[in-house]
């Protein structure tokens, strides 16, 4: 490890500093920094976040954007990482220690530096300036509440059980000699139709066979599921006949996956790219694991629970009439592990899911209005207060 302090003379290398002199960090994959730093004149009952305050030697441009950093350190006992920093100003960036509700005025924090991702900028040099509080606002602290519901079970607006099949002639739709009830699934939600995808269908061809395993689920659609071995990258790359999904209606596809008991990373988040759509250069994070609310951002999305038992995370939204050509859809995403494999991922499909307008409060105020009427039709002296009522709203 080397270290060295950088002061203001310097001025014609460096840029600008808040501080007389600023640390130099020279080896960012082993720091091994040792911070004590004292709470003193913060607000009461205020929540805040402690950040470390640093830059790369070579910094890119300015970005509002959060980097990706993954800065692994310790606080106690307890091993962390931060993977993201966001920019301070067009200079510096910050990234989030910890954060705690401020109830007394005097509170000691000490962490340990061990090491930056290389992935970012490589191993140039590192400047930290400082540690910084600040006030985290309260709509961010109401959302911490929220944070903290991801991992509970999803309550979907309809049982998957449930859902009207669709009588569907497969031969047409797919011209291809497979077993027709291992590629795809199909249903109905309020008059729409809902596409499941085999994970046979979203990521098999037959230059990847080696990355993964298929196998036999304990609970699936479908005859068999694909775990992942260890890779750093996979694929999902299929093409969707217009009529598996409705006309002119916006759907959003989740990625169906569980983690087996013998998985070991999948903590970091994994970059999504859209290949069908260069024109956006701005890559996404996924995380398979929920993370610490401090470590999600308007660019990473986080997994939920199913009351089927899989999980399922949003990759895409789109309306089915803009996207279609020639009357199909193609879909084309690649899943990078910025950190260890993808080993352990069990993929069992896609669901493509009708979008309502409106929230669920919403649909399910319609469907009571929707089922009064109904009872009503089939007997109009019964509910004619509740009915004047419903015509008011």
């Amino acid at each position: 490890m080397g270290i060295k302090a950088v002061t203001d003379l310097d001025l014609d290398i460096y840029n600008i500093f808040r501080f007389e002199t600023v640390v130099e960090i020279l080896d960012i994959s082993n720091m091994i920094i040792e911070i004590k730093t004292r709470a003193q004149f913060l607000s009461p009952n205020v929540v805040y976040g402690v950040y470390l305050v640093f830059k790369f030697y070579d910094s890119r441009n300015f970005s509002s954007k959060p980097v990706y950093v993954n800065l692994k350190y310790r606080k106690g006992h307890k091993s962390l990482h931060a993977y993201f920093a966001t920019w301070r100003d067009e200079q510096w960036m910050m990234i989030e220690l910890h954060r705690f509700s401020n109830q007394k005025e005097d509170v000691v924090f000490e962490f340990l530096l061990e090491s930056f991702s290389l992935y970012y900028n490589g191993d140039a040099a590192l400047y930290i300036e400082g540690i910084e509080f600040r006030a985290i606002d309260k709509v961010k602290h109401d959302e911490i509440g929220k944070l903290k519901e991801v991992q509970q079970v999803l309550k979907l607006d309809f049982n998957v059980d449930q859902v009207q099949k669709l009588p569907t002639n497969f031969e047409e739709i797919f011209k291809v000699c497979r077993n027709y009830d291992e590629l795809f699934w199909s249903g109905k939600v309020d008059g729409k139709k809902l596409l499941v995808l085999s994970a046979k269908a979203a990521l098999y061809t037959f230059s990847n066979m080696d990355s993964f395993t298929s196998k036999p689920p304990a609970q699936s659609r479908f005859e068999e599921v694909i775990e992942l071995l260890q890779q750093q990258l996979f694929h999902i790359n299929c093409t969707i006949n217009s009529q598996l999904l409705s006309p002119d209606t916006g759907y959003v596809c989740y990625l169906l996956f569980k983690l087996s008991e013998n998985c070991q990373g999948m903590h970091c988040p994994v970059k999504v790219r859209d290949v069908l759509h260069q024109e956006n250069q701005e890559a996404e994070f996924l995380y398979f694991i929920t993370p610490e609310p401090s470590n999600i951002h308007d660019i990473t999305r986080v997994p939920k629970q199913r009351k089927d038992g899989w999980m399922e995370i949003q990759l895409w939204k789109f309306n089915s009439t803009h996207e279609f050509k020639d009357d199909s859809l193609s879909m084309n995403m690649r899943f990078t592990c910025l950190e260890g494999t993808m080993s352990g991922l069990i993929v069992c499909g896609l669901e493509f899911r009708p979008m309502f307008s409106g929230n669920s409060d919403d649909i399910q105020r319609q469907r009571e209005k929707k089922r009064v009427l109904q009872e009503e039709a089939q007997n109009p002296h019964i509910h004619p207060k509740k009915r004047r009522e419903d015509d008011r709203t």
